[in-house]
């Protein structure tokens, strides 16, 4: 019977339109309800000490969620006599004048990291350039990103919108996490303090409790990043083939949305996906982190810019993990990962870049 409905819904388009929309508003009301309960139950008061986490995501990548999973776990090891809120990047637009009035001066303010700095996502990069703009007196912290501007007049156009918003707040310390980024942050916005570190989720150590592993799992998107046309996939699913009985498709992106109360359940599945797994290949950037922290042999594919190459760079040291430049090298890459004596993951390197997000939050 609801099967039905739905398809009668779905066959009248603005109804089915209509109705989704007052479903979505429904959803973004009781979550900012819940927001509010948060922001009660952590005793947010002027005297109290607050880190206020903005623009977390709720959509279905889980690589923007294990940010905002490992950001956390950062923030409250780091900071523990601090109130941490976690704010989602829709109820912060959604209710702007609300968090005006609580969020005061001496609050930190922490925004999610990722690879979102640019003009590719610019709904993210203008929400970023509201809250810059908004809280001028605060001290904010962009966690790690990448930074990619297209070298076009509309590229060069956002960038130096980003670059007078960014210039407001002499507060605002960028985060790069990578080299690449690191540099062009350094050019383009030389009004603030820029960091380096690795991304956020290599603080993340996921390989136990250790599982059974079996087969291989093909983790390759399909989406604006995506460079692998059908008859490549094809070919790299025939060298797969010639070596594991057991092949399986999945992708860090899932095709719902993550609520709250979801977000521990989800990432613990994708992790046991990887802990399952003889071998990962992809050609997402957060395959091959999540590959590392759970020590997981990966074959890593380029993509079309910078971002999954400078992150290898931070763990170009682990043995099991082998970045290609082509799918030519699919098949070695998979011979030397067969005789690899895997070492557990270690992110004792990180943590010593890491350090300096807890220095810039505390001075």
């Amino acid at each position: 019977m609801i099967k039905l409905i739905k398809k009668s819904l779905k066959s009248n388009k603005y109804i089915y339109q209509f109705l989704l929309k007052r479903y979505y508003q429904y959803l973004h009301y009781k979550d900012f309800i819940k927001v509010k309960k948060i922001i009660k139950n952590a005793k947010v008061k002027k005297q109290n000490k607050n880190v206020f986490f903005l623009l977390e995501q709720g959509h279905g990548n889980l690589g923007d969620i294990a940010i905002g999973y490992a950001q956390k776990k950062f923030i409250n090891n780091s900071f523990p006599d601090y109130n941490l809120i976690g704010i989602r990047e829709l109820e912060y637009m959604e209710h702007i004048s609300y968090f005006k009035k609580i969020i005061k001066p001496n609050d930190i303010i922490c925004l999610i990291g990722g690879g979102s700095l640019g003009d590719q996502y610019l709904t993210h990069e203008n929400n970023r350039r509201n809250i810059i703009s908004n809280f001028k007196g605060n001290k904010i912290i962009s966690f790690p990103q990448s930074m990619y501007f297209n070298k076009s007049n509309s590229g060069y156009q956002e960038l130096d919108n980003s670059k007078k918003m960014y210039s407001m707040n002499k507060n605002l310390v960028l985060i790069a996490r990578d080299k690449v980024s690191y540099k062009t942050m350094k050019d383009a916005f030389n009004s603030n303090k820029v960091l380096l570190t690795p991304d956020i989720v290599l603080y993340l150590n996921e390989t136990y409790p250790k599982r059974e592993r079996n087969g291989v799992v093909a983790f390759l998107r399909s989406d604006v990043e995506g460079v692998l046309s059908k008859t490549e996939k094809e070919k790299i699913f025939s060298i797969l083939g010639h070596n594991y009985k057991k092949i399986s498709i999945s992708d860090t992106v899932i095709d719902r949305g993550v609520p709250r109360e979801k977000v521990n359940e989800e990432i613990k599945n994708m992790f046991e996906l990887f802990k399952d797994s003889e071998i990962v290949i992809t050609d997402r950037l957060h395959g091959m982190v999540f590959a590392a922290i759970t020590s997981t042999p990966c074959v890593v594919l380029s993509n079309y810019n910078h971002k999954i190459k400078a992150q290898y760079e931070w763990i170009r040291h682990l043995d099991y993990i082998k970045y290609s430049n082509s799918i030519n090298e699919i098949e070695k890459c998979i011979a030397e990962l067969k005789n690899v004596n895997v070492v557990d993951y270690n992110n004792s390197f990180a943590m010593e870049h890491y350090k300096q997000i807890t220095e810039a939050m505390s001075n």
